[in-house]
């Protein structure tokens, strides 16, 4: 597997959850949410559907989260918009 670029325009974090997500969006099969590293999950869980029984992250929004977030890494706003070096 290809390693990443590091950037100076994004924290490791963030090019982690960019890479998480693009990961995501091309599976075929459904994501799973155990698959996210823990580290990751409150950002994708900032960007998912609230489910209505637990209040807790929908794990069918998880996909549109993963392209929620790739938005934001392309237009450098939400999670993207604070760099911390």
């Amino acid at each position: 597997m290809l390693q990443s670029v590091h950037s100076r325009a994004m924290t490791q974090t963030q090019v982690q959850l960019v890479e998480q997500a693009l990961r995501l969006v091309t599976k075929i099969s459904p994501p799973d949410w155990s698959d996210l590293p823990i580290h990751l999950q409150p950002c994708f869980a900032k960007y998912m559907d609230r489910e209505v029984w637990i209040g807790g992250p929908d794990l069918l929004s998880l996909s549109e989260a993963a392209l929620l977030i790739l938005r934001d890494a392309i237009t450098r706003s939400g999670e993207f918009t604070e760099i911390q070096i």
